[in-house]
Order: structure tokens, then sequence, then C-alpha cells
């Protein structure tokens, strides 16, 4: 049973296109955050943290400090690893929890892996979910080499394409980074197949990573 874990609340089908267009079946989707209460809802919004991450409730959305929903994430890993053969968590925040019983996937971890092809001379859009993150967007992706440009775009907004493709026509890079897990999957094509340029997405990339930890 491969587990994915998502740091706000189930249902959320927008993340699990990428994995029933490969065939992945046997999956299970839990929610870091399902079975807390409105009410200490309302109070981990008001924690404290430099880095605020963009969650989806089921009432809405909210932007919570990355430690309170490291501290979420750790709980669930610890909950399902003992009946996961792999774990992914559908969160691009850099989260440190290991398991000895079961593989943990980090999209962050695979994207950087990716990035490293960025050179001096290129140019680089880096698309965050809210503006509160790209003060510590610029430090996380300060291995990307070249002209970066960190841009907020909602992933839940209506025209979130029209948005990317703004400044896409307004940069022409090489390579786009979608630092959300929640930047729907199909964006890819729809943007490499206009401009010519590389997409990272981690939709994709987890995808691809469950599968090679299953030798698939």
């Amino acid at each position: 049973m491969v587990t994915l874990i998502t740091i706000g609340q189930t249902p959320r089908d927008d993340l699990l296109k990428a994995f029933k267009k490969e065939g992945i079946c046997d999956y299970q989707l839990v929610g870091a955050l399902d079975h807390v209460s409105q009410n200490e809802i309302d109070v981990l919004v008001k924690q404290p943290g430099e880095e605020k991450l963009y969650v989806v409730l089921r009432n809405g959305m909210a932007n919570m400090s990355q430690g309170t929903i490291e501290k979420k994430v750790e709980d669930a890993i610890k909950k399902y690893e003992d009946c996961s053969e792999v774990i992914a968590v559908l969160c691009m925040s850099e989260f440190t929890y290991t398991s000895n019983r079961t593989e943990i996937i980090y999209p962050i971890k695979e994207l950087k892996e990716k990035v490293g092809n960025i050179k001096n001379g290129d140019t680089t859009i880096i698309f965050v979910p809210i503006k509160e993150q790209i003060g510590t967007a610029k430090i996380k992706w300060a291995i990307v080499e070249g002209n970066k440009h960190i841009v907020a775009v909602h992933p839940k907004s209506e025209a979130v394409l029209e948005e990317m493709i703004r400044e896409i026509e307004l940069h022409h890079p090489k390579y786009v980074i979608m630092d959300c897990y929640g930047y729907d999957s199909d964006l890819v094509a729809q943007i490499e197949s206009k401009y010519s340029c590389t997409c990272y997405n981690a939709q994709h990339l987890i995808v691809q990573k469950v599968k090679a930890v299953r030798n698939e």
C-alpha cells in the first residue's frame, strides 16, 4: 500500500490525477489535519512561524506555520509507517522526519535533484502559492544558478494558467519550477506545448519516484 499524506484535509482528488494516469491504484490519501477540529485549526493558524504553508481545508484554505504542519505530518507518518511500503508527503516544504520502517518521499528532495542542470546563463521562474513564501523561496532555491524570478500564483486561482503564461511571456525562461504540490499536473503539458521551456512539477516527480521504489 502507498500512503499519500496531504498537509491539509481530505478529500483532495486534485492531488491524485497523476497517480490515476499512471495506473497506480493501491494507495490511500490521508490528511495531516483530517481529525483536527475547526476550533483547533483556528488556534493553529495563529501560531507564529517565519515560513507559512498554504493548506486546503474542507471548508476553505488557510496559511499555517511550517513548524505546526511538520508536527502533524510526523504524527501521520508514525501512524501509517508500519502498514505502508512507501509514504509520500504531498508538500514542497523541507520536512526532516525519517523512518526505519518504510521509505519516505519528499517532493522537494526529488525536485532539487532535477534542477542541478540549470546553468548560470539560464533564466528560471519559480512559482510559489502565496506571497508569504517569496522570502523563504529565495533561500530554498539558492542552489539554482542563473537569473531567477520568484512569483506568487495561487494554485486555486481560476486564472492560474493565464497568470503563469503572463510571467513566462514577460521573462522568457528556460526553466519553470512549480514550488507547490497543489499546482495541477496538466499545467506542464499546457506550458511546454506552447513555450520552449522545461517545467518541473512535483506531482509528476512523486509518481515517478513511487514507481521506482516499487520497481514498476
